[in-house]
């Protein structure tokens, strides 16, 4: 029987200050993590600093540079010591003896703006130290077992631009943005580096109480481990309309796609190669019809109450 302990406690400070023309926040973490499972057990300090500066270089250009340190804890099911069976082949295996990886990561921005563009250029690197990876063992009656253990690192480095133009001021705006990202994973016993490109544009028109919008990406394509997913492209058509406290909506997601690829999956391991791929014909052609009111009763007021954010939030390994 599985029975497992898991304890964490967090603490956080951040300090901010200014000095013409630039601002800092320095901040500074900690976390225990305490672990047991059937005689598994761990004690885990992790230290989360976190600095950031900025320099405003006109009153239209920005630079900017961030750097924290989190850990990544694992998912509950893959520290559990159960064993589960896929198929006639293939199980799964829990690791109780995971620890929580370091992520290091490190972001660089530069943006301008004005009163009818606005636009950034970022670049963005992650580097998770000891994270849980994918490890496939075959036996020697040809089953194949699936667990994860720490393994040695797992990078990702994002290039990534947006920008949006107000081709009307306050009526019509067009959007775009796009990258190229790069994944790189090194484990004991494989090697797996990746490089996929994404964009994504839309075009709305405030048109009075109506709003038009069209919206187009290429969806999401990524490495992790020994695994390599595609998540699926997307369009949509949008219309709104507002009358008092009521909103209409109506959209029409994926156009002439009756059978809309979703997903797709591609297992690189040396001993067990599966390609998936999905297809939703729900997903495809798909109208949407939206009648929202909004209920609003009794005076009102300004509120004195403030809310301050004071921890550190984590992307996972993929961005």
């Amino acid at each position: 029987m599985t029975k497992p302990n898991n304890n964490r406690l967090y603490a956080f400070a951040e300090i901010k200050g200014m000095f013409q023309p630039f601002s800092y926040t320095l901040g500074v973490g900690t976390s225990y993590i305490h672990y047991t499972q059937n005689g598994h057990r761990y004690n885990f300090w992790t230290f989360h600093p976190k600095a950031s500066l900025t320099y405003q270089i006109n009153n239209s250009m920005q630079l900017s540079y961030t750097y924290q340190m989190q850990d990544k804890v694992s998912r509950i099911a893959m520290t559990s010591d159960a064993m589960v069976r896929i198929n006639s082949m293939e199980w799964t295996v829990g690791n109780p003896d995971l620890k929580p990886s370091h992520d290091m990561e490190h972001r660089l921005q530069f943006s301008y703006n004005n009163n009818r563009l606005q636009t950034f250029v970022e670049g963005y690197y992650k580097q998770c130290l000891k994270p849980n990876m994918a490890h496939y063992e075959r036996t020697d009656d040809n089953q194949f077992i699936y667990t994860q253990i720490n393994q040695k690192d797992i990078d990702v480095l994002d290039v990534y631009a947006y920008a949006s133009y107000w081709l009307l001021p306050e009526k019509l705006q067009i959007a775009a943005n796009g990258g190229i990202y790069r994944c790189f994973n090194f484990g004991y016993d494989y090697t797996h580096c990746y490089t996929s490109w994404f964009y994504a544009g839309s075009i709305t028109a405030y048109l009075g109480h109506f709003t038009l919008q069209g919206y187009i990406d290429n969806g999401n394509r990524f490495l992790e481990g020994e695994s390599k997913g595609y998540n699926e492209a997307y369009s949509v058509l949008k219309a709104y309309y507002t009358w008092r406290d009521l909103q209409f909506s109506l959209s029409w997601a994926n156009p002439f796609d009756s059978n809309h690829k979703s997903y797709e999956n591609e297992l690189l391991n040396r001993n067990l190669y599966k390609h998936t791929i999905g297809y939703s014909k729900d997903s495809g052609n798909l109208v949407t019809l939206n009648i929202s009111w909004r209920l609003s009763r009794g005076s009102k007021h300004k509120s004195a109450e403030k809310k301050i954010n004071l921890h550190d939030t984590d992307n996972g390994i993929m961005k």
